[in-house]
């Protein structure tokens, strides 16, 4: 992997993960891993887009963490002031419980839950694979996509609406959106708690 200094290097590094793929690994045993390696960066505020990097990449084939009864009842607890990483930890909780139960109820064998689909608890969902998560993930919350990447993401047909400069909403051609290529060194829990939830719902 080369030195990661912007969000498209980043972007392309963790589509690069595909290939790292080399056994089945379910989303719910990737997020536990994650959660396992995250502890280490528990007490830092932010950390290195190269700490982000190793975290994503060493969840590929690190122990999960196992899977705790007690987290169901813990899913709607909301810690009340911004708390940094145990803000993140309980979002990523409620991603592991929602995958467990639906695994459980063998919803995850429903050939159409690409198309988007409610956990048992209510939380929507669209991507159950790590490189889905994965990419939406990215994209949806630091962008670095480009047209014409190998990635599966393809622009949307016809005008969409956004918001101008002014705030108004206005129609414009996909290819017109500008997708900003920006340095990044340090990330916020609040920031790849944002990763998590693109992760789940961004399509």
């Amino acid at each position: 992997m080369s030195e990661l200094h912007t969000n498209r290097d980043l972007y392309l590094a963790i589509h690069g993960l595909r290939d790292s793929l080399t056994k089945e690994r379910s989303l719910e045993e990737y997020l536990s891993a994650l959660l396992a390696l995250s502890s280490k960066h528990e007490e830092e505020k932010t950390f290195s887009v190269e700490a982000l990097w190793q975290l994503l990449q060493g969840a590929l084939t690190a122990e999960p963490q196992p899977f705790e009864e007690a987290w169901r009842e813990q899913y709607e607890h909301r810690t009340e002031e911004s708390a940094g990483y145990a803000t993140w930890k309980e979002t990523l909780l409620r991603q592991i419980v929602d995958l467990h139960e639906m695994a459980e109820e063998g919803m995850l064998e429903n050939e159409s839950r690409y198309f988007g689909m409610s956990a048992p608890r209510g939380a929507y969902w669209f991507n159950f694979d790590i490189p889905a998560y994965l990419e939406c993930a990215m994209a949806g919350s630091f962008g670095g996509w480009e047209q014409g990447d190998d990635t599966g993401r393809l622009l949307v047909p016809g005008p969409v609406a956004v918001f101008g400069e002014d705030g108004e909403v206005k129609t414009v051609n996909p290819e017109e959106i500008k997708r900003p290529v920006f340095p990044m060194e340090m990330v916020s829990w609040e920031d790849f708690e944002d990763f998590l939830v693109c992760g789940q719902v961004y399509e």
